[in-house]
């Protein structure tokens, strides 16, 4: 790829960067909510579908996860080639529809459908944001931007749990069933209708903020994704440190969010609004440090450590991972939620750090992407194949609903091992690519 003299770059004022920031932050948090409702309704909706849990991690994983990934490729051309605003216009109201139509279901096939839908809407959002946000901040400050971004996905989980467990509580009650048109469906069904369609209008939210300047270089050929995977494929340890174990990392954290409801639910006796407050508290509280491990990171990548990004991915994940195998393993669900928010303290370093190295280490006019790529590979592993393996350990491996416990510690110990060792290895690669 041949290359003439790059302009310099023009990165839009701090206060418009900021502004940009703070919009996509509190979208992102819609998104998260939509995602993460089901987590609180797993019982009903097994009740009155019949659904295994094995059916169960299907709809909160794969089926959201198929066309998650699969939308990435086509949204990324888009996203190089497009205004990026009405990118995300559309991708707000497929989601808000998908989730809305989480309450029209009435089978397995049906919410496995509105699910994928969700999954459609929501992977071009996060691929347009982070090349957005690329765009908007120097490399040296793209950290921490990145980080308070992704705070409000964190965030967005912790509401869900918070606002959600009273609300999906109040409504499986029959608080709206004499709502017009509410009659005739389920209360669980009612909680999807009520949520997913007001997020339709907060679509118009992103005209709010001007489309940045895209920071590239004059290039020579090019246009397909075989221009970013033959740059990836030059330095794979690099890269499979940064997507592969990043992906791996969110397929625990995941997972736990997903099934830990059922585990409170199922050991300890909890109902939802106990499990929604206490959850949400769990997982808000710790998404305050999002700043500060995108601050440290900076701070190191200026004093010259440009593996920065991997090295904090790993060390934070190795004090994480403890906290994230006693909560199973304590007498109480207190210590459960609290042990799972010192876990969520440390772990929510990677939720940034992926999206930050990425925008870091790959050239600009790569970015779109190899930034779907990142949303592709991380979206399948992260949402489908950790919850997945919980509910296949539990149904086929350990036979028993209430070792739910113990399928989560084997996923913790198994996957996170693997991910310690991708971030070791591809920190070398990271260095060379981050100086260049």
């Amino acid at each position: 790829m041949s290359e003439a003299a790059a302009p310099a770059p023009h990165f839009p004022k701090p206060l418009i960067a900021w502004l940009t920031v703070g919009i996509l932050f509190m979208l992102y948090i819609r998104s998260l909510a939509d995602r993460m409702l089901l987590a609180l309704m797993v019982k009903p909706i097994k009740a009155d579908l019949a659904l295994t849990d094995l059916e169960i991690s299907l709809l909160q994983g794969p089926a959201f996860a198929l066309l998650y990934c699969l939308c990435a490729i086509p949204v990324g051309l888009l996203l190089d080639r497009s205004p990026r605003r009405w990118v995300l216009f559309g991708c707000i109201v497929v989601w808000s529809a998908g989730a809305a139509a989480c309450g029209l279901a009435g089978s397995f096939f049906m919410l496995a459908l509105a699910r994928s839908m969700l999954g459609a809407g929501e992977s071009g959002y996060t691929t347009g944001a982070y090349s957005i946000i690329g765009d908007s901040f120097p490399p040296e400050r793209l950290s921490l931007a990145m980080s308070i971004f992704v705070m409000g996905g964190v965030m967005g989980a912790g509401i869900v749990f918070l606002l959600g467990g009273p609300l999906v509580e109040a409504v499986l009650g029959g608080a709206v069933a004499h709502w017009p048109g509410m009659d005739g469906f389920k209360p669980w069904q009612q909680v999807f209708i009520i949520t997913g369609l007001p997020g339709i209008a907060t679509a118009l939210l992103v005209f709010l903020f001007p489309e940045p300047q895209r920071q590239k270089r004059v290039a020579a050929g090019g246009g397909g994704y075989g221009e970013a995977l033959r740059f990836m494929m030059q330095h794979p340890r690099c890269y499979l440190g940064i997507i592969l174990g990043i992906g791996l990392v969110y397929s625990v954290t995941i997972a736990q969010q997903s099934w830990a409801p059922s585990y409170l639910e199922r050991i300890h006796g909890w109902t939802p609004k106990q499990i929604g407050l206490a959850m949400g508290a769990a997982q808000m509280l710790p998404a305050l440090s999002l700043p500060l491990h995108g601050w440290a990171v900076d701070r190191l990548y200026r004093s010259g450590r440009k593996d920065a990004h991997l090295l904090w991915c790993l060390i934070t994940m190795l004090i994480a991972a403890p906290f994230a195998v006693a909560a199973y393993l304590v007498a109480t669900p207190a210590a459960t939620v609290t042990l799972f928010g010192g876990y969520m303290l440390f772990i929510l370093s990677t939720a940034s750090m992926g999206p930050a190295a990425t925008q870091v280490v790959t050239p600009p006019e790569l970015r779109g992407r190899v930034s779907a790529i990142f949303v592709l590979v991380t979206g399948l592993i992260g949402m489908a194949f950790g919850t997945f393996l919980v509910g296949f350990f539990t149904d086929k491996v350990l036979g028993d609903p209430m070792k739910l416990g113990t399928s989560l510690i084997l996923l913790i110990v198994i996957v996170l091992s693997c991910a310690a060792l991708l971030f070791a290895l591809g920190r070398p690669q990271m260095r060379q690519l981050a100086q260049n």
